[in-house]
């Protein structure tokens, strides 16, 4: 199962809606933590529907302020345990048959002065139930010297509390592959800031039940928060081979009916459901060979330009690369949005 977080840092427009929908698929996500939506969750329904293929449970924002929700696909059971504007707490049964487990959306208070409550409200859903229990989010606090670069270091004491607050929950961090930190100010050295806020921190029922679990590191895009992506399986090393999948933007050229159309009319021979297996064949190669014809480009656009993204994303941050990756987002956009309305 593929389980992904991302502080999105607010989806009131159309383009962080469709980055977000891209976001899943690819990364073939079977359930989302989505930490600081802003939205209620009326708000958050609408989004869901657009997204489509989700289930959604949802914590109102406070405001234009924190908000979460957790969406699944299909074949995965969910049910509410408890919730604020700073947590999303459920009981999840996954797709394989495993036991079922407790997964929490986490999101810490920002300001030093109400670190505490972040650690409180950890304390007090501790006890809500005994399975074993997965929080996932931006905790908004570090727990070494070594997951901050830049600007003045963390209060030791704020640590300090962070750990304490872990080891009373029985909670461990389960590590990650990539870069190491997922927050970034956005600002040109020397004032650019990196920390490691996003993670995920478990119980050890919850690690013995998934032990070849691994936490990874995505591409930031324009959010300052990267994405992380739980897989609870080892992936299989032998590769398969990529399966049909009809693609919503094909229907939205004119071409489209007469792809299927001829491929329809050519004739096939021999029993009736090997006839019909011969057509379905065919008309699955023209449109796939048509798609690369017409949306090829555009589609190799957008991952030259992701690549791009993260190669700035690797230089130091001088001014003109920030101004470039500014550019870099922007045309990012454009190309998302131009693909979804083709």
């Amino acid at each position: 199962m593929n389980l992904l977080c991302y502080n999105c840092r607010g989806l009131g427009n159309n383009s962080a809606v469709v980055r977000l929908g891209k976001l899943l698929r690819r990364e073939a996500a079977d359930v989302v933590v989505l930490i600081e939506t802003k939205l209620s969750g009326f708000e958050m329904e609408g989004i869901r529907d657009r997204i489509r293929q989700f289930e959604g449970v949802y914590a109102d924002s406070n405001g234009r302020s924190a908000g979460l929700a957790i969406l699944w696909k299909e074949g995965i059971s969910v049910e509410v345990i408890s919730s604020t504007s700073h947590h999303l707490d459920v009981k999840i049964k996954g797709l394989f048959g495993e036991r079922e487990w407790r997964l929490t959306g986490f999101y810490g208070w920002a300001d030093t002065e109400e670190k505490r409550l972040s650690w409180q409200l950890l304390r007090d859903i501790k006890g809500y139930s005994n399975l074993p229990w997965l929080v996932i989010g931006d905790f908004n606090q570090i727990l070494f010297e070594e997951e901050k670069r830049g600007s003045a270091p963390r209060s030791q004491r704020d640590m300090d509390d962070f750990r304490e607050a872990l080891d009373d929950c029985g909670l461990k961090d389960i590590g990650y592959l990539g870069d190491t930190f997922t927050w970034w100010n956005k600002r040109e050295e020397p004032g650019d800031v990196f920390e490691r806020l996003d993670r995920a921190v478990a119980t050890m029922e919850w690690i013995d039940l998934f032990p070849l679990c691994a936490l990874s590191h995505l591409q930031r895009d324009k959010s300052d928060h990267l994405p992380i992506k739980l897989s609870t399986r080892k992936p299989a090393s032998k590769k398969k081979g990529r399966r049909f999948r009809f693609e919503d933007l094909w229907v939205s050229s004119s071409e489209c009916e007469d792809v299927v159309r001829d491929a329809w009319s050519v004739e096939s021979y021999g029993y009736e459901e090997g006839s019909l297996l011969d057509k379905l064949r065919g008309c699955c190669n023209k449109l796939q060979r048509w798609s690369r014809k017409c949306f090829g480009d555009i589609q190799g656009r957008i991952e030259e330009t992701r690549q791009l993204l993260s190669f700035l994303d690797s230089c130091a941050p001088t001014a003109d690369m920030v101004k470039e990756r500014k550019e870099v987002c922007a045309k990012l956009d454009e190309l998302v949005l131009a693909e979804e309305a083709y």
